[in-house]
């Protein structure tokens, strides 16, 4: 015969509750802190009128001048003005300002450049620095034939120079040099634009 009761029912067990308490905090990432590069001085050779100036640069002599705003002939780079470099004389350069780098390591110096004329293998222009007003020393070296580890330049075009692992690790102050070595008068190198970063 069939059972006269009812079969007991087993049973079930609800879902376990939620954890009402706050997940775990997603750990927070560090922002970028990789240095990046500050300005610290440039020099376009403009006044802030658009005449032509050296600013706070020293000129050689007679072998260093700046052309524009009235006889630039293509030149300048940019603006009115830039500074003329010309023969290999001791008058032949031009000196920045100081510039502090006591809270820095590496100097980056960046322009715009056109030889002309510069063709001949012995013609080259140089970048030098001065670490806390001690002796010019030779940073790189821009030349028609690449010798000796410098940078080849193509003549009579604007083009843009680099330099950006110069070592200011011990230094307070710098100054940079930009000095032509062309045989002649009319062996030249314009400069323009230029800055000088450090990091």
């Amino acid at each position: 015969t069939s059972p006269t009761g009812n079969p007991t029912v087993s049973p079930t067990k609800g879902p376990t509750a939620s954890p009402t308490g706050s997940p775990t905090g997603v750990p927070t990432l560090a922002p970028n802190t990789e240095p990046v590069w500050e300005t610290i001085g440039s020099n376009g050779f403009e006044d802030g009128s658009g005449d032509c100036s050296f600013n706070s640069w020293v000129d050689g002599g007679d072998d260093a001048r700046l052309i524009g705003p009235n006889n630039k002939w293509s030149n300048v780079h940019w603006g009115n003005c830039a500074l003329r470099l010309q023969d290999d004389s001791d008058t032949s350069t031009a000196t920045s300002e100081t510039l502090p780098v006591a809270n820095f390591d590496t100097l980056k110096v960046t322009f715009w450049y056109k030889p002309r004329r510069m063709t001949a293998s012995s013609e080259e222009f140089h970048l030098y620095i001065s670490k806390d007003g001690g002796n010019f020393a030779l940073e790189h070296t821009w030349s028609s034939d690449g010798k000796l580890g410098s940078t080849v330049f193509t003549d009579n075009i604007y083009q843009q120079g680099i330099v950006d692992d110069i070592d200011v690790t011990n230094a307070t102050e710098v100054s940079i040099r930009f000095v032509c070595n062309g045989d002649t008068n009319s062996d030249r190198v314009f400069i323009d634009d230029v800055a000088m970063e450090a990091m």
